[in-house]
This record gives structure tokens, sequence and C-alpha cells, in this order.
């Protein structure tokens, strides 16, 4: 029978002592990459694995990351994840994932689950009212926490986010462009700063334009493709004057949209013509295809993960930083162009 392979074992195989190996199978920046190489090779001959049991109650340390998104289906949060996922594992971290259907509840019983895992530290996609057990869970319980997608107000951590603003007003300017002036939005809960700001990015680009915003234009609603539909259908049945465009701030309600359009026999761009936040896989795949922002999900994931690695290398949860990722058009037919 094989005997287990130690990190002695290893270092005499390297070359080099222990301490070099133990910090080159934990991603220490001060190993040389060549000698990196070397070293998780011979660990993958030996099929070494580190009792991380062990190593656990000598660093006082998991080895687990949370992340906590509110819809498992959407697909932003799972690339966002797959990268993650990916950087920690390259640190000898697993993911722990938790989804919270859009509810405050759901969120504060996720944070406490998380808490209750002992894990070492959390990625977060807030729905924007938790602020309060947040903070307890920060400041209370020392968790680092980096929030994504969506600021929470008055908690001060680590956030990645995209630029709401700057990407609502260049969609809406784009359909200007093209000459429409009746344009309406949908956004998401006004709860959340994702649904706000895309509001006020769209709002600013029809202001500096000359065209008055029109309160039955705009519609609030759920991130969904249900809500998508049904503000949809509000927007070109019960206007007095249907809008000629529309700008959705996420592609998921977008799709509600063209549901929407085929039941009410409308072309897309003839009849509406339709831009949207999020370029996901699908915004190609549909007829027309949708006119989008650029994808963003590889540099939030790998952002995310970057902060929360410094946050729990250095144990200061009182160093933050917030982080607006811009993004460019992706233009496709969906808003007239060809």
């Amino acid at each position: 029978m094989r005997k287990n392979v130690s990190l002695k074992d290893i270092a005499e195989k390297a070359g080099c002592s222990v301490k070099t190996v133990s910090r080159a199978l934990n991603n220490h920046p001060d190993v040389n990459e060549n000698t990196r190489k070397r070293i998780l090779k011979l660990a993958e001959e030996f099929s070494y694995y580190p009792n991380m049991v062990a190593k656990s109650l000598r660093t006082k340390k998991t080895f687990t990351i949370g992340y906590i998104v509110p819809d498992i289906t959407n697909e932003f949060f799972g690339k966002v994840g797959i990268v993650i996922e990916k950087v920690f594992r390259g640190h000898g971290y697993s993911l722990l994932m938790s989804f919270t259907e859009e509810s405050e509840v759901n969120e504060i019983k996720s944070l406490q689950l998380l808490l209750s895992k002992r894990v070492d530290g959390i990625i977060l996609a807030t729905v924007g009212t938790t602020g309060d057990f947040l903070r307890e869970v920060i400041y209370k319980f020392h968790m680092p926490v980096v929030v994504i997608d969506n600021k929470e107000e008055g908690i001060v951590t680590n956030t990645v986010l995209h630029d709401n603003i700057a990407g609502a007003y260049d969609l809406t300017r784009h359909l200007i462009e093209h000459g429409h002036r009746d344009i309406a939005c949908i956004t998401g809960p006004l709860a959340e700063t994702s649904g706000r700001d895309r509001l006020l990015g769209y709002r600013k680009a029809l202001e500096e334009h000359g065209i008055s915003v029109q309160d039955e234009y705009i519609k609030v609603s759920n991130w969904r493709v249900d809500g998508g539909y049904e503000s949809t259908i509000e927007l070109m049945k019960n206007s007095s004057s249907p809008p000629t465009a529309i700008f959705i701030a996420n592609s998921i309600m977008a799709l509600g949209a063209y549901k929407c359009f085929k039941k009410l026999s409308l072309s897309v761009p003839n009849d509406v013509a339709l831009v949207s936040f999020d370029s996901l896989e699908f915004t190609e795949a549909i007829d027309p295809p949708l006119t989008t922002l650029s994808s963003v999900e590889e540099e939030v994931g790998k952002l995310a993960a970057s902060l929360l690695m410094d946050k729990i290398r250095n144990g200061d949860i009182e160093v933050v930083s917030e982080h607006l990722i811009k993004a460019g058009l992706c233009i496709r037919k969906s808003c007239g162009c060809n």
C-alpha cells in the first residue's frame, strides 16, 4: 500500500524547502512561477491532498467563501459565480452558494447560515434593504464582505457595480440618435440602487437632449420575464400614445417584452425599437438580436474575488473601495441598426 505523501516528500523531490512547498500550494506570491509549477505537478503526480481539517484548526479558517445572489436562474450571477469560484479554487477555497429570490428575509437567513458555517468571507448581491443586519455581519462578527451588482445604502464595504447611470444613459442616447423621442423605460425595484440608477441614466439622457420625461412611459418592475411582459403590455396598450422605443434595465425583462410584442403582433425594431442592459448569451439568439451593453461578468467576478481575498489576508474590514465597471454598447438589430 502506498504511504501518505507529506510536504517533506514533495520538498525532497522538488529540491526545495518544506516552507517553499507550502507557499506554492497556497499560491503565495513570493514563490517563483517555475518553482510553483514544478511543485504543483509533483503534488498531482503523488496525489497529494492537504489535510484541510488540520489546516483549518491551525489557521482558524474554514477555507470556504459564501456567495449570495437574488436569482439563481439569472445567467449574469451564474457567470460571475463561475469566475469567483475559479479564483478562490486556485487559493484552496471552496464556494457555498445561496439564493434569496429577491427577498429581504431570505437574504438575512442566507447571511445567518453562512455565519453559522464560519465562512471566511462573503460576496453578496444584495436586495438593498438588509442594511441593519449586514452592518452587524461586518462590524459585530468582523466578516469580510464584498457587495456586487447593487449598493447597500449606508454600508461601508467594498463594492463592485455596473456603472448603471452611464450604461442607461448610453443605451437611451443610442435610441435618441435613431430619431426616437417617445422612449419608455422599464426598470427594476427602486429600493435597489441598480433600479434607481438605471432610471436616473435614462432620465438624464432624455433631459440632456431636450426630451420631456413622461411618467406614463416609466414602469418599475421585478427584473423577471413576467415583469417585463406585464410592463410592456401596459406601455403598448394603456398609454395614451404608445412609445416607439423602450430602454429595459435588464435582458431578462427584455425577454418578457419580446413575448409581449409577439402577442400583439408588433415587429422589432420596425414598430418598437428595443435596447437593454446585460449581454447574456440568449441576446444574440433571439430575433432580432438584442442591442445591449457589453458583458462585464468576468471583470466583476475577478475584481470581487480579488478584493475579498485581500480582505481575508489582511484582516482589515476598515479599508474599503467602490468600483464602477463601465460597459460599451453591443450593437445588434433590435435598436434599428443593421
